[in-house]
């Protein structure tokens, strides 16, 4: 596998949301869109249709957020993949948790650089 940069860690992961939420899986983020606070579940409204194959790659990025041990770095991190998705407004949810948006947004390039390392 090539070097990933954090780019493209977070356009994998944007994409993974895109997919397994349009697939209908009710493991996938449609189906947990509910319990994701702030997304108000727009990404499950674009109806396309993906590939088996674009399917388990979508599965695969998904499962690296599992590599990220700090779980407030790895929320933060969901959350905005989430809502470039299209699951929200991530100004707004950091609005809600008090979180300056600047600052999660340079922590999150942290953390998808180390991701990038890891793979």
């Amino acid at each position: 596998m090539k070097a990933e940069t954090p780019e493209d860690i977070m356009a994998r992961l944007t994409e993974a949301v895109e997919v397994i939420a349009a697939t209908g899986k009710g493991d996938g983020p449609r189906g947990i869109l509910a319990a994701w606070p702030g997304c108000k579940g727009r990404i499950a409204r674009r109806r396309r249709f993906f590939s088996p194959a674009q399917v388990s790659r979508a599965e695969e990025a998904l499962g690296w957020f599992f590599l990220i041990e700090d779980a407030d770095a790895r929320r933060a991190l969901q959350f905005e993949v989430m809502c470039k998705a299209g699951g929200g407004k991530f100004s707004a949810l950091c609005r809600k948790y008090g979180w300056k948006r600047s600052t999660v947004t340079s922590r999150n390039r942290v953390v998808l650089k180390k991701l990038a390392e890891r793979l």
